[in-house]
């Protein structure tokens, strides 16, 4: 078996092809093997070849309880497989990591957590004597295919912490962008990196947002010395990011843009008329994608310069002729050519994430849809999981699955290996 990877170009072309849990049963025929897989080279080449998300994260928690105290209730991630109709719950994906944590995004098929519970640390006093409290999550950057993972404090510059306010705490750790890098950030580099970015109220400026960056290359926090006059709410766990640029949606019909490279932010106008439903942010084929819907269809539009923030349609979807030519969605065809906007405002179908020319998609109450601009293939993944009233839904989170190792260093003592993913 060994004398098939003696032409590495050939081997290479025909391995890229298999799926990541393919290559991990690949990986256990011999020592040659395994080495070969896990080189650097080829798992650039395959994680080129796999864009396409493999999976969704539904992120959920009960809906009892209001304000600070909610935020510490249960959250559970659930795993929805986009080729097997697998599903797997909390328990079985994070079992490799010490704590619960909180999903709060993935990328290139690295997951970005947070522990459940924080710690509480007792600080120097405030000018009126009274010693102030502080709360640290303990942050977690993994791989659940190879159950590889390194956890780090947040916060931490240097010598000094950045510290937000107790209060703040719990909105601040759902403002978190996340990205990976899996060929080097700079030019120069090619070592796999992550970078994440945090946004808040600025403690000196009313109606204003700074930003913190964490970067795996330092392993140190820093605050920017940019703060952006904005005094639009951010909308809760609706953060993407597409290279270097971070994007957070707010409650109006704009979004906050982050340069993490030039540490330059703006307000860019979202798409389409105001009174349209913003339903996700995406990324595809490198650029930033929107998706708006109304009552008779779903776009999608493409943002290419940041500098003139023109939004280009890229794909329009009309509901009727949509689900008239797919037989699974033919039910939804009465309510949808009687639509009366005026009275009817209820929507069957809803767009749920964007990645790689792959629109998912929810058809009430339970079954999950997958579209390819590509192929314009429709297919049907699950039927099992249903926005159950118990539970608040989250906006999903793309996942593609890959073995790309997330550099972490030898000797480090929060961080471990497993070679047995999801």
């Amino acid at each position: 078996m060994s004398d098939f990877l003696r032409n590495r170009d050939i081997a290479t072309e025909i391995l890229s092809r298999l799926s990541t849990k393919e290559l991990g049963s690949a990986r256990c025929v011999s020592k040659a093997w395994n080495s070969f897989i896990s080189d650097p080279a080829f798992l650039r080449i395959h994680s080129q070849r796999w864009t396409c998300p493999s999976a969704l994260f539904f992120v959920i928690r009960e809906r009892s309880g209001a304000g600070f105290r909610s935020y510490f209730h249960l959250k559970k991630a659930i795993y929805i497989g986009l080729h097997d109709s697998s599903s797997k719950g909390q328990e079985s994906l994070f079992r490799f990591l010490p704590e619960r944590v909180v999903l709060m995004a993935s990328s290139n098929g690295i997951l970005c957590c947070r522990g459940l519970v924080p710690s509480v640390r007792i600080k120097n006093c405030d000018p009126d004597g009274e010693p102030r409290l502080e709360l640290h999550f303990m942050i977690y950057v993994c791989n659940p295919a190879t159950r590889e993972w390194v956890a780090f404090e947040p916060l931490r510059t240097g010598n000094s912490s950045v510290v937000f306010e107790p209060v703040r705490i719990s909105s601040v750790a759902q403002y978190f962008g996340f990205t990976f890098y899996p060929n080097g950030f700079l030019a120069n580099t090619t070592k796999p990196c992550f970078k994440l970015v945090g946004i808040q109220n600025s403690k000196t400026l009313s109606n204003s947002y700074s930003f913190v960056i964490y970067s795996s290359v330092t392993k140190e926090w820093k605050t920017s010395e940019e703060v952006l006059c904005c005094d639009y709410t951010i909308n809760q766990h609706k953060v993407i990011s597409v290279g270097h640029m971070f994007h957070w949606l707010t409650m109006a019909h704009y979004m906050i843009t982050f340069d993490v490279e030039k540490e330059l932010s703006a307000v860019i106008k979202l798409p389409g008329p105001e009174l349209e439903i913003v339903e996700c942010l995406g990324n595809s084929e490198g650029y930033l994608h929107c998706v708006t819907a109304n009552l008779t269809e779903i776009q999608v539009w493409i943002l290419k310069d940041y500098c003139k923030p023109e939004w280009t349609l890229k794909h329009k979807l009309d509901l009727v002729e949509f689900c008239r030519g797919h037989t699974e969605l033919n039910h939804l065809l009465p309510r949808l050519e009687r639509r009366e906007p005026e009275t009817d405002t209820g929507v069957n179908l809803v767009a749920l994430a964007f990645h790689e020319e792959i629109l998912c998609m929810l058809v009430k109450p339970e079954k999950l849809i997958s579209y390819s601009f590509n192929t314009r293939k429709l297919s049907s993944q699950c039927t099992a999981f249903a926005a159950d009233d118990y539970f608040q839904r989250y906006p999903a989170i793309p996942y593609s699955d890959s073995l790309t190792s997330i550099n972490v260093p030898e000797g480090d003592q929060t961080s471990g290996a497993n070679s047995n993913g999801i």
